[in-house]
């Protein structure tokens, strides 16, 4: 049977997040360890001149040349490690295949940049903007929204905390308001969202989205 050659939504969450594949770092402890230790053995004659620069030279290669690549290896082998965990993961969710174990096992990283993906879908752009780590900016167009993602594992979403994330988007100059919450959201709550177009990304759009990512290809909608 021919190897799938597809990557689905799901896996881009939870195996694609960092920018730096990990055999990189290996690629660049080896590139590391032979660059420093070619400038140990060839400053070390000019050593003896006196010159305080090229002393100083010598003395970084010679230390570097054991410190840098082993640093390089050592975040080369975390990185394979969490990337295994993360694939064995993926295998036992989508062996399981509910929506509802899929949203309750998910970081809360993974839950950002399975929200991130999904608007990716909706022609949203990540912009620069946002001053805290619980939000994103967004642009769609000339349409700038803020997303929060602040009160994710919160129980209950409360009018308070929109009326928040509704300040926080005035104050940076957003047009829009996303917030996201796994928790319970009661019909006030979700009145006032109406009233002040801010969109909810609840429990259910989250299940959707996991639902159609682990069992198809494509992008989410």
């Amino acid at each position: 049977m021919p190897r799938r050659q597809t990557v689905s939504p799901l896996e881009q969450v939870l195996l694609t997040r960092h920018v730096v594949p990990w055999w990189l770092y290996f690629l660049l402890a080896i590139i590391t360890w032979l660059a420093l230790h070619y400038i140990a053995q060839s400053v070390r004659p000019l050593s003896q001149r006196g010159s305080e620069m090229v002393t100083l030279l010598h003395s970084f290669a010679l230390v570097g040349q054991v410190l840098v690549p082993l640093a390089l290896l050592c975040t080369g082998v975390a990185e394979l490690f969490n990337r295994l965990s993360r694939r064995r993961r993926l295998d036992r969710l989508q062996h399981e295949g509910t929506s509802e174990c899929l949203l309750e096992q998910l970081s809360w990283q993974e839950m950002c940049d399975l929200v991130e993906l999904a608007l990716h879908g909706e022609s949203y752009r990540s912009v620069s903007g946002a001053a805290k780590d619980t939000e994103l900016m967004l642009q769609r167009g000339e349409l700038r929204a803020l997303l929060v993602t602040e009160y994710w594992r919160r129980p209950t979403l409360k009018t308070a905390m929109l009326q928040h994330a509704l300040e926080r988007a005035q104050a940076l100059d957003a047009e829009a308001t996303i917030v996201v919450c796994n928790g319970r959201i009661n019909n006030d709550t979700r009145a006032f969202a109406r009233r002040n177009a801010i969109r909810l990304i609840d429990r259910g759009h989250m299940q959707q989205w996991l639902q159609r990512a682990a069992k198809q290809g494509g992008a989410l909608s």
